[in-house]
């Protein structure tokens, strides 16, 4: 294994598998290691329809999914803590930041990923997420990593996401054609969310990846960014 990292800082099970599987699976794939935070259980979610499991379970169900996940996806590393699903914003950011950057500094990756400003979806706890890993990185000394926000261009997503990006601020495209069936997999072992998946990516349940990206997209914070648009490092 490299001793090269990408960190990938989200918010709920299934972010990753929706947001960027082909990229962690491309990395991976290719020797990195691979790290994601995920900030917490997605106990406020949906349970399925109908319900796999009761309320009270979600949280450790939603876990074990995405336990599932990352095996598939081919994850070195899941760090899941237990911040309230849905009420990021009631927490004191520092205390997030914090956490976010001393994951940062343990790992060393040479990569962070996290949601745009809007979130994509616009959900509270994606925004949260972006202002804390944002600060996260730009409190760092020494061995600063690059930051990309994983997007959705307004020419591919302006019909299915409530924020897209507009295409110009699109800085950087990962090819992930070969990897479909393994986010598929990824997906389908997000049971509970079946509805939400099926809604963005019709037929993944039952076993169809016709209708997943071939391509992932990102915008690098740093306008400096010199890296090539056809990678991330």
């Amino acid at each position: 294994m490299s001793n090269r990292t990408l960190l990938w800082v989200f918010a709920h099970p299934d972010d990753e598998s929706f947001a960027c599987g082909g990229t962690i699976a491309r990395y991976a794939a290719n020797g990195w290691r691979t790290v994601l935070y995920c900030a917490t259980r997605g106990d406020a979610g949906s349970p399925g329809t109908p319900p796999l499991c009761t309320p009270e379970q979600l949280g450790d169900v939603r876990a074990d999914e995405l336990s599932r996940a990352a095996r598939v996806l081919g994850l070195d590393r899941v760090i899941l803590r237990d911040y309230g699903d849905g009420r990021l914003t009631q927490y004191p950011q520092n205390e997030l930041t914090r956490d976010i950057r001393q994951v940062i500094r343990e790992e060393k990756p040479e990569v962070v990923i996290t949601f745009p400003a809007e979130g994509i979806s616009g959900h509270p706890d994606h925004r949260v997420i972006h202002q804390a890993t944002v600060k996260a990185v730009q409190g760092l000394s020494q061995c600063v990593p690059r930051l990309y926000f994983v997007v959705i261009p307004g020419s591919v997503g302006r019909k299915s996401v409530p924020f897209p990006t507009p295409d110009d601020q699109v800085t950087h495209q990962i090819e992930v054609s070969p990897y479909r069936e393994q986010i598929m997999r990824a997906l389908q072992q997000h049971r509970t969310q079946h509805r939400s998946i099926e809604r963005v990516f019709p037929g993944v349940m039952q076993g169809e990846w016709k209708s997943l990206r071939t391509r992932e997209y990102y915008q690098a914070a740093n306008p400096a960014n010199d890296t090539p648009p056809d990678r991330l490092a």
